[in-house]
């Protein structure tokens, strides 16, 4: 199951710069998480992010003068990381350091880092009590994580099944990668804290897509263009609201080391 998972990984890097970074939708949803990560982290901090990817997040930070220890389980996927990393002039051992590592496995790095986040659904695919424990071991008392999850109940997706009866949950499959199946969960916001366990407090929430239909909707926003606007500018509004916070294609957990 291991060399499948990681493999579905491999398979997806080569294209996944290519298709996501014309994807109008997913853009939106990684600027909004970038500014987060902007004002949490300023330069001179020590953070981790757990899934790194290709790297667009931690070359993101580390061009602000943060120092960035990227994990993956996918050896490709770092390839593409430091190729980028290198066009874009941070390519330096003090600023990015990427490693082919499990998140559960976070806790090998050491102690005294400032923070961690995760983007774009990666810890739907990981083991949450052991990431807990390890991120609780390597993040320093007071430090901020930055948590993304793929949601359940997108509601946008409820939506369309309630008015056309077309569309399907999460959930009820195991999402595609690179043509291989890939095991998911999709905890509530109120799981995924309680998996993560007691070494955090938990001080923000907020959804991506609550209004918008998701990063598989980017031709329907390219097709589009002015009810996409629209809609992104209600849903900075309203992303945080209660009761409509938990029900984006995906939601964020803010919190802080204890």
């Amino acid at each position: 199951m291991e060399l499948t998972f990681v493999r579905a990984f491999d398979e997806e890097a080569g294209e996944y710069d290519r298709v996501f970074g014309r994807n109008a939708v997913g853009l939106l949803f990684r600027h909004v998480v970038q500014e987060r990560l902007r004002a949490l982290f300023p330069p001179g901090a020590r953070v981790i992010d757990l899934g790194c990817g290709t790297g667009e997040d931690a070359a993101f930070l580390a061009s602000r003068g943060v120092s960035v220890h990227g994990l993956d389980v996918s050896e490709v996927m770092l390839e593409e990381a430091r190729a980028k990393a290198a066009a874009r002039g941070v390519a330096r051992a003090d600023l990015l350091v990427f490693a082919r590592r499990p998140a559960e496995d976070v806790a090998e790095l050491g102690t005294g880092f400032d923070g961690a986040y995760s983007n774009f659904g990666a810890l739907n695919c990981c083991d949450l009590p052991r990431v807990g424990e390890g991120l609780a071991h390597a993040v320093r008392p007071g430090g901020r994580v930055l948590l993304s999850f793929l949601g359940a109940w997108p509601l946008p997706a409820l939506l369309e099944r309630a008015l056309t009866g077309k569309g399907d949950f999460r959930g009820r499959n195991d999402p595609r990668l690179g043509g291989t199946q890939v095991p998911a969960r999709y905890p509530s916001p109120a799981e995924a804290r309680r998996l993560l366990g007691s070494g955090f407090g938990w001080s923000g929430l907020f959804g991506l897509g609550v209004l918008m239909p998701g990063p598989a909707h980017a031709e329907w926003a390219c097709r589009n263009p002015q009810t996409f606007g629209v809609l992104a500018a209600l849903e900075g509004i309203v992303r945080a609201f209660p009761g409509l916070r938990a029900l984006g294609d995906h939601y964020v957990l803010e919190g802080v080391r204890m």
